[in-house]
């Protein structure tokens, strides 16, 4: 694979006195240093530009911000077309094209020398104002995201080139895409790889690294992580670290130093995750790899904070069966047509409760029938009612058989939980441990 690597030298060459009269140092190169810049520049033209000329750019601008996927594909005509999609720029795909040249600045420098609305954005010396802001509080300070538009070229190979940003000195990295990639598709690949493994709902992670220490994660729909050890203190103990989603998986804009639980300890440092389809995980990219996944499913599905509502697409057996049973009846006793039920929590009496909800023309009645749940194990739950419920479900409780009747399976058996995606479970299955037909998959709300 052929590499190659330009680094400005000066070179000092100092004489010292011998028994030799010669006064004159050979040539340290056999090509003159104008000779020697041209050809670099020359060398990392030809290689942003080969088959198809484009990259995907894993792009930083300072370390309170998520990285940004940008498309360059370069023109040997001098053009560049820039794809991407952010926040910054409506979270709508967009594409620009601008001129581009590696230029001679201490080195070879590709630099974007005619303005792209939607890359230069970055390094404009301009106040900043989060879209996703719940105020109008602006960023007062003039320097904008400290974003780069010229990035010293460091060195290259046929499917990487490593950039450093001129003025703020962030490393970048350009990765080699084949020619017919259509852009908006590869966008969209990022969009579906953050949803696999990232998500506002579920804001605590769990990273475990291979000696099996425990690390809380919160935070990662931002695109900066906080981390703490789960043994340790959440508030002397934490730190803090921006990353990039990438098509394979997130990589942190520099290695993350994480603490240990034990005080003094070396902490733990990771750098760039893959996705594991299989698992739903992230799998550190080392050769004793940490994990990053979510907490217990059982812990989450018990959480005060989750509202769990019963899809009735998806449930089969004997839950199928009760759940059209309570259908049945509300509609034969009152007219009623059966909304739904969920597992939430009534912060009015403080419990768990089986909510459910019916409607008969523009009215809605609904009530909360409780129960208290353990969790055996880290993916199971048992339920148990105890015949109590608020002053919405007291009809239901008491004349729709169905509904005794489905509470009834709920607590006759243990109830296995799965997700496919142990980082962002927002449907999971319970399974009966008496009759693997008889499942209820439920849907975060």
């Amino acid at each position: 694979m052929k590499k190659f690597l330009y680094i400005a030298t000066i070179i000092a060459t100092v004489a010292t006195a011998t028994t030799s009269c010669k006064n004159e140092v050979d040539d340290l190169f056999d090509k003159s240093a104008a000779d020697r810049t041209q050809e670099a520049q020359d060398e990392y033209t030809n290689a942003l530009t080969a088959n198809g000329g484009k990259w995907v750019l894993e792009y930083f601008t300072n370390s309170d911000e998520p990285g940004y996927i940008y498309i360059f594909t370069f023109d040997k005509n001098g053009s560049v077309k820039i794809s991407g999609k952010n926040k910054w720029i409506e979270n709508k795909f967009k594409s620009e094209t601008s001129a581009w040249e590696v230029i001679s600045d201490n080195g070879p420098v590709l630099t974007l020398n005619t303005y792209n609305t939607i890359f230069h954005l970055f390094a404009n010396p301009n106040n900043v104002i989060d879209p996703d802001a719940s105020s109008d509080e602006t960023d007062e300070t003039g320097y904008g995201h400290y974003g780069d538009y010229e990035f010293m070229l460091m060195e290259a190979d046929e499917n990487v080139v490593r950039l450093k940003g001129k003025k703020w000195g962030v490393t970048h990295y350009l990765r080699k895409l084949d020619a017919d990639t259509d852009d908006e598709a590869y966008m969209a690949q990022i969009d579906q790889m953050k949803a696999n493994i990232l998500s506002a709902k579920f804001g605590k992670q769990i990273l475990t690294d291979a000696t099996g220490e425990r690390f809380v994660l919160k935070g990662g729909a931002s695109g900066v992580f906080t981390a703490y050890p789960e043994a340790g203190d959440e508030i002397t103990q934490i730190s803090s670290r921006n990353f990039i989603v990438t098509s394979t998986g997130i990589r942190f804009m520099v290695p993350f130093e994480i603490q240990r639980a034990a005080v003094g300890a070396e902490p733990l440092v990771v750098e760039e995750f893959v996705y594991d389809e299989t698992d739903g995980k992230l799998v550190e990219v080392a050769e004793n790899p940490a994990v990053i996944a979510g907490p217990a499913f059982s812990e989450l599905f018990t959480d005060n904070g989750y509202t769990w509502r019963i899809d009735n697409t998806k449930i089969t057996g004997k839950p199928l069966t009760l759940y059209n049973a309570v259908a049945s009846e509300l509609k034969s006793s009152l007219g009623e047509t059966f909304r739904f039920f969920q597992f939430t929590y009534d912060k009015t009496a403080g419990k768990a409760s089986l909510f459910m909800q019916s409607q008969l023309r523009t009215t809605t009645y609904k009530g909360n029938i409780y129960f208290t749940a353990t969790t055996p194990d880290a993916n199971t739950v048992k339920f148990a009612f105890d015949g109590t419920y608020d002053k919405g479900a007291k009809y239901y409780y008491n004349n729709i058989e169905a509904v005794k009747q489905f509470i009834a399976l709920l607590e006759s058996t243990t109830w296995k939980i799965e997700s496919a995606s142990r980082l962002v479970p927002s449907t999971m299955t319970l399974t009966s441990s008496a009759s693997a037909e008889d499942q209820i998959v439920v849907n975060v709300q």
